[in-house]
């Protein structure tokens, strides 16, 4: 288990190192680049504050869960939002963004938020459990929650990777470089 929460540490950082430089190769799609920088936004303050809510031990969870929510509001969202951000600028992009129909890669981004949402209030739940003596051992968080959100960073990576496939199929359809 120490190696895997090891390899965890870097795994962290890995969709948001992806989406940077997606953000790059993707740019001409309106619907890569809007996704791409909602999550690399979510993304930094996710970084960032991890430093700090790590040390809330019990409450992490819920921080947890929040930060997983806030990657599904822009997605759930974008029409409202990229609308809004439209009226304040009168940048095309937002306009163009609040026009797209919903993605694979958003669905995906979605349901890997959910189930983590899942992981993180069963282990917030065992652990209110475990303080009120109601059980012993916290197996869920113990056992389970590290290679799951282990396996979720690597499944959010190949979603984001997903843009790089997308892109590189549109072009040679359209014979653009």
């Amino acid at each position: 288990m120490e190696a895997l929460s090891e390899y965890l540490n870097y795994v962290d950082y890995l969709p948001t190192l992806i989406a940077l430089i997606a953000l790059f190769y993707c740019w001409k799609d309106i619907g890569a680049r809007w996704l791409v920088i909602t999550a690399l936004t979510i993304g930094c303050i996710d970084n960032y504050s991890v430093q700090y809510a790590i040390n809330w031990t019990t409450h992490y969870y819920a921080w947890a869960i929040f930060v997983n929510l806030l990657y599904i509001l822009p997605i759930l969202y974008r029409k409202e939002l990229a609308r809004k951000i439209y009226n304040t600028t009168n940048s095309s992009f937002f306009y163009e963004a609040s026009q797209l129909k919903f993605s694979p890669q958003e669905a995906a981004g979605m349901l890997i938020c959910s189930i983590s949402i899942i992981g993180n209030a069963i282990s917030y739940v065992e652990i209110f459990l475990y303080k009120g003596y109601v059980i012993d051992v916290l197996y869920f968080k113990s056992y389970a929650l590290d290679r799951l959100q282990f396996i979720l960073h690597i499944l959010s990576t190949l979603v984001i990777l997903s843009f790089f496939y997308k892109a590189k199929g549109l072009n040679y359809e359209t014979g653009r470089a």
